[in-house]
């Protein structure tokens, strides 16, 4: 899989469908955190005048001051020093106004952390809904071309990249300029060569970020690229831990695991190193512009030079350059400076999460291969049966599945479809269930095209049981409900009847409220079948689909089985995928494929004494293997 390359405009433009829902919410909290940061600002100014100049050296107050915290100007504003007394007086009240802003500011903070956490979580809910939404119906094409492990890692991780981009490409950069511009417009009033001096630190700095960022691009996408292939190899190892067991293959698996994940670890590694580079260049750029402000200012306060803006920040004591005032300009230096590292820090994130956000969005970006064409209907009642004419079809164009495949199956009949592993047997029933769209002829119910059918409809109208059964950890009655939620308990008992399922329910403790545990863990395979079989039944959808249904039956399970299913689908259309001759015995048609061509059909008994049929010998070669394997 190649590298995915981003544009980061492009990424924030595409997650706007997912912030516009959330819209009040964003200015709302904009709202909040510029009264925050104002009120952080003004606190921090006032504090260290109170503190440093009047608490500690004991200057006299400003009338505005004495004014604002209630006290008598004779004693705070119209003395040449405050006595002792006077400044204990200030002492307590400042302690008192500071402890009230303090706890103020800490509730406004921790409130908009989880308000912001809250507004993010809907974000990515809205994205992750949409990409499982996207991956369940695409092709199964896809699905058999992409890993498991990649979807999941997209759809969990990758979707995650749109709170985070939200977080970091939007609100924190706000957020960090918003204090960027308010610290230099602080330290502006004080002297606006500070300013000057840090806008001219910011040029080295842009032009390492700018150098890092193809880098920290590449970097990012080799570290996820190596993270999917980790998330698969661990999906595919527990999937197939059984096989892994059977053929002592522990040691060969987890050697591969160890091997990506150190893969992984490295590729992660690389990209952290990267992003602490560029933030040390920032570092020592910034550092260098702090420490030659800490310089001037020390000069300026020695001198006691008046501020450039004495007549604005009067208000707090810094009319000219005194111990306080080098200590609030100092703090906005200090607060300059880790901004600074902060937006470059964001900005090697950014290319990270922009990658992961191209990940996201490559599936959304995908189409689904079968879609309902303009003006479908929905499925007709089915009459007469199921017909594909001159059918053709390949995964891939270079490969032919199925060739020229014309049959017909009526309402009433079971058709049974049989012919060697992989000769395009279940690629026949993927493409009636429109899991697949064919390439060439037309698949008709009753005389209707399936691709004029909505795919909704049409997959609802056909029932389906294979032979690996998926069953979930919730109870019998549960899982057998699992394609008709509707379905009353009579109507599941019934169905549990018909699959020759109700006998060994009923000798559970639970019986259909038994939980079956993860995959169904607490049946047998056979057991799990029928459960499968009795889903298929509850739906009661006109066209049913069997493959390999009953593969780990006994013989006198699987005769009454399938004697029930067909009296049970008189008014049906059945297809039964197998490689058993008595299950083939009971079907009224038989179609033989060979590389993808429905080359023999008829019943059993025409095809057999057909002199050099290919079901014919087929059905010989099933029969010696199965009396070899009764031997054994």
């Amino acid at each position: 899989m190649p590298i995915e390359r981003f544009g980061l405009g492009a990424a924030l433009w595409r997650t706007r469908r997912y912030i516009l829902p959330e819209l009040k919410h964003f200015v709302a909290f904009a709202v909040l955190s510029g009264i925050a940061m104002l009120l952080e600002l003004a606190s921090t100014l006032v504090f260290f005048d109170l503190l440093t100049n009047k608490v500690f050296l004991g200057d006299p107050l400003s009338a505005t001051q004495a004014s604002l915290l209630g006290l008598e100007p004779a004693r705070f504003v119209n003395v040449e020093t405050l006595d002792e007394a006077a400044r204990f007086t200030l002492r307590t009240v400042f302690l008192v106004v500071a402890g009230a802003l303090m706890a103020i500011g800490f509730l406004l903070g921790t409130g908009l952390g989880y308000y912001l956490t809250w507004i993010l979580q809907r974000v990515n809910q809205h994205l992750r809904l949409a990409m499982m939404d996207r991956a369940v119906h695409l092709s199964l094409r896809y699905h058999h071309e992409a890993p498991v492990g990649d979807a999941i890692y997209r759809v969990y991780q990758d979707s995650a990249m749109v709170t985070t981009v939200v977080q970091n490409a939007l609100i924190q950069p706000v957020t960090a300029l918003a204090n960027l511009g308010i610290a230099l417009v602080a330290i502006g009033f004080f002297e606006p060569y500070l300013g000057f001096l840090f806008l001219i630190a910011a040029v080295p700095s842009i032009l390492a970020a700018r150098a890092f960022t193809p880098r920290l691009r590449d970097g990012s996408a080799r570290s996820r690229l190596a993270n999917s292939a980790l998330t698969s190899h661990i999906q595919e190892s527990v999937n197939g831990v059984r096989v892994l067991k059977a053929q002592q293959a522990e040691d060969a698996a987890f050697n591969t695991f160890r091997r990506r994940s150190q893969r992984a670890l490295d590729r992660a590694y690389e990209l952290r190193r990267r992003i602490a580079v560029l933030n040390l260049l920032v570092f020592l750029f910034t550092a260098a512009a702090v420490i030659a402000a800490d310089y001037l200012m020390t000069q300026w306060v020695w001198a006691e030079t008046p501020t450039f803006g004495y007549g604005l920040v009067a208000v707090v004591g810094f009319a000219v350059w005194n111990l306080g005032a080098f200590q609030a300009a100092r703090d906005r230096n200090i607060a300059i400076g880790g901004v600074s590292v902060a937006l470059a820090n964001l900005w090697s994130l950014l290319q990270d999460i922009g990658t992961g956000l191209k990940r996201a969005f490559f599936l959304l970006d995908l189409e689904p291969e079968v879609q309902d064409r303009p003006g479908a209907k929905p499925l007709p009642q089915v009459r007469e049966g199921v017909s594909f004419a001159h059918v053709d079809f390949a995964y891939r164009a270079d490969v032919p599945v199925i060739r020229d495949a014309t049959f017909t199956a009526r309402v009433g009949t079971v058709t049974a479809i049989v012919g060697a592993s992989g000769a395009g047997k279940s690629t026949l029933t993927s493409l009636l269930l429109r899991l697949y769209d064919v390439d060439g002829g037309e698949i008709c119910i009753d005389g209707e095209d399936i691709r004029n059918i909505r795919v909704r409809s049409l997959r609802d109208g056909i029932g389906i049981v294979l032979q690996e059964n998926a069953l979930f950890p919730t109870s019998i009655a549960d899982n057998i409900r699992f394609a008709s939620p509707d379905a009353d308990d009579p109507s599941v008992r019934a169905a549990a009847a018909t699959a020759c399922a109700d006998e060994f329910i009923e000798a559970l403790p639970g019986r259909y409220s038994t939980e079956l545990g993860e995959r169904g863990a607490k049946l047998s395979t056979g057991q799990r079948q029928r459960i499968s079989i009795a889903r298929a039944v509850a739906k009661n959808a006109p066209i049913l689909i069997l493959d390999e249904p009953t593969a780990s039956l006994d013989v006198d399970t699987e005769r009454e089985v399938l004697e029930r299913l067909t009296e049970w689908g008189r008014d049906k259309v059945i297809f039964l995928i197998t490689h058993r001759i008595r299950t083939i015995r009971q079907a009224h048609q038989v179609l033989f494929v060979e590389h993808g061509a429905v080359v023999e059909q008829g019943s059993h008994e025409a095809l057999m004494n057909l002199p050099d049929g290919r079901y014919r010998a087929f059905a010989s070669r099933e029969s010696l293997a199965a009396i070899d394997s009764t031997h054994a």
